[in-house]
């Protein structure tokens, strides 16, 4: 009778991994993982990402469309071009940046999404899945999106400046005579709309990202969880085991 007690108190270990994944798991005070909406809110990641670089490379092709130059500025007799040349290489300095980091952020994210997908392609892989190979795996992605976001965050803040160095360059502009400067204004003004998307847009992804790198941590708050049972679960049987061999009893 006690031995059947002993085994089935080893045996209840087993179990335990299930919990790390159930959405129906009632354990208090343990976050709740749902893979799968974590798998959904990374194909969402993914598909902004490759938005923003699409956005990215229109932009770019749409400011070295503008056709500023020294000279150009010279014949519209803008009399501070000096001024707007310093700005125009500011401009590629932060365009530059923010082609890096959509080229960056599509690359993590897609990692993170493939990766996912291989190891957790649907609700009966977590099973076969330890505590310590969730807790390795969702800790990688949880500081793979930590990074993209903070990634995203920058470019959104070197968006931000090219939108108002545009607008300051677009002043000057507008105070030359001759359509030529008219129509470089209106491109600029044009560039900026895209800009005032692209700024949405990677601030969408950062919304996502932060909600994302909640969740690997909620997985790995259980995965954790789940450990740490397993372990009193089994210091249990073994301290009951040696109770009864100290005393003597036949099992």
């Amino acid at each position: 009778m006690i031995k059947t007690k002993l085994v089935a108190a080893i045996l209840a270990i087993a179990p335990m991994t299930l919990m790390a994944v159930s959405t129906h798991t009632n354990a208090t005070g343990i976050p709740v993982f749902d893979g799968g909406n974590f798998a959904n809110m990374i194909i969402n990641a993914a598909n902004q990402a490759t938005q923003i670089s699409q956005q990215v490379n229109q932009i770019n092709q749409a400011i070295r469309g503008n056709g500023l130059s020294e000279q150009m500025l010279k014949q519209l007799g803008i009399s501070n071009y000096s001024g707007i040349i310093s700005q125009m290489s500011q401009q590629a300095s932060d365009l530059n940046k923010v082609i890096q980091a959509s080229n960056s952020l599509k690359q993590s994210v897609g990692q993170v999404q493939a990766e996912f997908k291989a190891l957790y392609p649907s609700a009966e892989s977590y099973k076969n899945k330890s505590p310590d190979q969730m807790l390795k795996d969702f800790s990688k992605w949880s500081n793979q999106l930590q990074n993209a976001n903070a990634t995203a965050m920058q470019a959104q803040a070197s968006v931000s400046a090219i939108a108002d160095r545009n607008v300051k360059i677009g002043s000057v502009l507008s105070e030359s005579p001759g359509s030529a400067g008219a129509s470089t204004v209106s491109q600029i003004q044009g560039t900026n709309q895209l800009l005032g998307i692209l700024g949405q847009q990677m601030n969408d992804l950062h919304q996502v990202l932060a909600t994302g790198q909640r969740a690997t941590m909620e997985a790995q708050a259980q995965a954790q969880a789940v450990k740490d049972s397993q372990r009193a679960t089994w210091r249990e049987s073994i301290t009951f085991k040696n109770n009864y061999n100290y005393k003597g009893k036949n099992w």
